[in-house]
């Protein structure tokens, strides 16, 4: 016989406006309320999620608010709708698995589940755990554009050292050597995406294949683009709008199909690349500027809608970094010396520069951390 009262049933009902949420490390979100003899706990769990089979010495009810979910109960499987109740005696083996579309649970547990500890619990509670756990990205989703080679792979590898999986993205040819590195250094899951982004569908299709792979996508790190130097005077339409196309446009609107998904499930984080030109002008790079300005708007813009909603959008400048695009002014003695000259770091940046800044930006480390734009440049900027 249950010994939790019929009365628990209504918490399907309940109004959860208000409850603190926290993001749990597999993309869960949840809230919790804590009574005399019950624990309450709503879960919203993303798409295709499998929860490990377990049992507990806990009487349990679950409502399913939205469904529907595959239970696993015992030897059994079942599926089960939204609306309907289940009842799991203590120490029962059970588990789920998340179909087509984003499941809620109301789980009612007694007597009180005292391994689970509501936020304001945990921030007042004496606790063991390291810091560092913060940086942790174990089970996030990641799409990571420009991804084939120089800063996009190197900030790939980060975040999969972080613990999460990538999807790499290529502009023609998938990032195989990528996702060679990311396999034989961290074990984590790739999955390698092609397309062009100066064509205005590629955005949209580029998140769609992702949560389509993954289940869902919980960082973005907006990395692809393309530079064309030519003085302002000379400087044509043609290469005007390809990198504005490339370098701004396709970021939007990148920013708005993931957007879409992170608002619906109330969660996520998206990094722009920006650059040192997000600040200064730079010499016979006009369009690459104005972009890149553009960049720093955008982020702060998005920033503004979405920080209340659970999303946090900053951005990433690099400096002077020994890529492809710095390849000219690297060759050119003259202006290598003096922008050395000016890095009171003394070197061009590496991709792995970047590292501690994608992995802090896509992490809980970041939560409070919104519209801004992380300068890693060496010290140029300060003299």
């Amino acid at each position: 016989m249950t010994k939790i009262p019929d009365s628990a049933l209504q918490f399907q009902h309940h109004d959860w406006t208000g409850i603190p949420t926290e993001q749990l490390p597999d993309g869960s979100l949840r809230q919790m309320i804590w009574g005399e003899r019950l624990t309450v706990c709503r879960l919203r769990l993303p798409r295709r999620l499998v929860t490990t089979a377990h049992s507990h010495p806990h009487e349990q009810i679950t409502i399913v608010e939205r469904g529907p979910v595959l239970f696993t109960i015992g030897n059994t499987k079942r599926v089960v709708e939204t609306g309907e109740v289940l009842h799991f005696p203590p120490n029962t083996w059970h588990g789920a698995t998340m179909l087509d579309e984003d499941v809620i649970l109301i789980d009612v547990f007694s007597p009180v589940r005292e391994d689970f500890l509501s936020k304001d619990a945990v921030r007042n509670a004496p606790s063991s755990a390291s810091p560092l756990d913060l940086f942790r990205l174990d089970q996030k989703i990641a799409l990571v554009t420009g991804s084939s080679r120089g800063l996009g792979a190197g900030m790939a590898l980060a975040l999969a050292g972080a613990g999460a999986d990538i999807a790499l993205h290529g502009s023609s040819d998938p990032p195989s050597g990528s996702e060679l590195t990311i396999a034989s250094t961290t074990g984590r899951r790739t999955e390698l995406l092609t397309g062009d982004l100066s064509q205005e569908s590629t955005a949209e299709r580029l998140i769609a294949e992702t949560i389509e792979r993954f289940g869902r996508i919980d960082i973005l790190v907006n990395n692809a683009g393309i530079i064309r130097r030519q003085p302002a005077a000379d400087h044509s339409d043609e290469n005007w709008d390809a990198v504005l196309e490339v370098s701004l446009s396709s970021v939007f609107r990148l920013c708005r199909a993931a957007g879409r998904h992170m608002l619906e499930r109330g969660s996520g984080k998206i990094i722009n690349i920006a650059s040192m030109l997000s600040f200064q002008g730079g010499i016979n790079v006009v369009s690459y500027a104005a972009a890149k300005g553009g960049i720093a708007q955008l982020t702060k813009a998005l920033a503004n809608e979405w920080a209340p909603r659970g999303i946090n959008v900053n951005a990433i400048a690099p400096g002077y970094m020994a890529t492809e695009n710095t390849t000219a002014l690297r060759n050119d003695p003259v202006r290598s010396a003096q922008i050395l000259d000016r890095i009171p770091a003394g070197r061009w940046g590496t991709p792995a520069d970047l590292a501690g800044a994608v992995v802090f930006l896509a992490s809980n480390a970041s939560n409070y951390v919104h519209g801004h734009v992380l300068v890693v440049d060496g010290g140029w900027l300060s003299r």
